[in-house]
């Protein structure tokens, strides 16, 4: 009898161990690899949150700044037009300067915005280096065409009225993508 009793009390234990035992290690796997994927979710929601912020925060700068040079291109492509001989242009693009190297913007911005803020920034840039091109060549001329001082003259004012003419129209389109850029992502964040 003892020896019965025995024997049934250790086959009991040993399943209800083993059972019991892996299916309640089971159970506490799964539940907290649920709950560390709920975590990690989260996490990455915030992360993708406080993205999409940063590249409201950005777009908004670049808004701000385009507005003002779109108000300010106009007067200053008649003025340089007028007055243009001997003159630099200056112009003012603080944030571009700052967040363009940074690397940031292409991983915040949709490609083809980014690629239309180059091209109006780029034109910008023209307008504002055409000077330096037009002394590169007067200092260095090719030898087959020495250009006389009025035709380098002209080159630097055509240039940077090229640059500022093709800024402003770009300024333009560009500040409702902005506004739609903006207002996709407010959405957006709405949804998160």
């Amino acid at each position: 009898m003892c020896n019965g009793f025995w024997s049934s009390f250790f086959a009991n234990f040993l399943s209800d161990f083993l059972v019991g035992g892996l299916l309640g290690a089971s159970l506490a796997w799964w539940i907290g690899k649920r709950l560390n994927d709920l975590q990690l979710s989260q996490q990455r929601k915030d992360e993708k949150r406080a993205e999409m912020e940063k590249a409201i925060r950005y777009l908004k700068l670049f808004k701000d700044e385009i507005e003002y040079l779109v108000n300010q291109l106009p007067s200053l492509i008649k003025w340089f037009g007028e007055t243009g001989w001997g003159r630099e242009v200056r112009i003012p693009t603080p944030f571009w300067d700052i967040l363009q190297p940074s690397g940031e913007l292409p991983k915040l911005l949709n490609p083809q915005l980014l690629a239309d803020l180059t091209h109006f920034y780029d034109h910008l840039t023209y307008a504002k280096r055409a000077k330096e091109r037009v002394i590169d060549i007067w200092l260095v001329p090719q030898p087959e065409t020495v250009p006389s001082m009025n035709q380098k003259l002209d080159a630097f004012v055509d240039e940077t009225l090229s640059g500022l003419n093709k800024a402003d129209g770009l300024g333009k389109g560009l500040l409702s993508r902005l506004d739609n850029h903006v207002q996709t992502l407010n959405e957006q964040l709405e949804s998160l």
